[in-house]
Order: C-alpha cells, then sequence, then structure tokens
C-alpha cells in the first residue's frame, strides 16, 4: 500500500497521525538524524560527492520537488510534470558544467 500521497490524508486505522505532510516532515527529519549529510549547512537532500579527482557522484531528490500524482496523460511540460525542480535541475547543470571529474554518476 503506497500512502505517499502529498497533501492528503492516509486512512489506515493503525495509526494516529494521518497527514501525509506531517508524516513526510517525520520522515525527512529521521533521514537527516541517521544519515547526515558531512559539509552541508542546509536541509536539501540533493548534492555532489567527489572521490578524487576522477569521480564525482550526483545525487538527486526525486521526492520532495516532484509535481502531484496525475494521470499522467499530460502532452506538455507543466507544473505537474516537475520531477526534479527548477533549484535542483539548475544545480545538477550547474556542478556537472564545474566537475572536473572524469566520471560524473548521477544517483
Amino acid at each position: 500500500l503506497n500512502n505517499w500521497y502529498p497533501g492528503k490524508i492516509v486512512d489506515d486505522a493503525r495509526y494516529r497521525v494521518k497527514d501525509v505532510n506531517l508524516l513526510a516532515a517525520a520522515a525527512r527529519q529521521a533521514f537527516f538524524d541517521c544519515l547526515p549529510i558531512a559539509g552541508q549547512a542546509t536541509d536539501k537532500i540533493y548534492r555532489a560527492l567527489p572521490h578524487g579527482r576522477s569521480l564525482e557522484l550526483f545525487f538527486l531528490d526525486l521526492r520532495t520537488y516532484r509535481g502531484p500524482n496525475t494521470p499522467n496523460r499530460q502532452t506538455a511540460m507543466s507544473a505537474e510534470t516537475a520531477y526534479l525542480g527548477r533549484e535542483q535541475l539548475d544545480d545538477l547543470k550547474r556542478r556537472l558544467a564545474a566537475s572536473p571529474a572524469t566520471w560524473k554518476i548521477i544517483c
């Protein structure tokens, strides 16, 4: 059962907190508590991690900036088709262009 629908209420009697926005905020905090991102002063999940001069890993956040769930019948790009978000996409492009690494892996 996938209950990750931004803005909706989870309908499961076993749980007291059912607001997905509250659950998402708690999950995000748990992520940062469990897997702190060294050297990063912001709460953004997307980042780049160099491994020497040959390799750089680019980690993306594929949940936070995406558009709402729809039937996916859009014929043109719009807020409903957004996946990475403008800020994250611009950051990725900038980092890829600036990286001297031979191997650039997007995760």
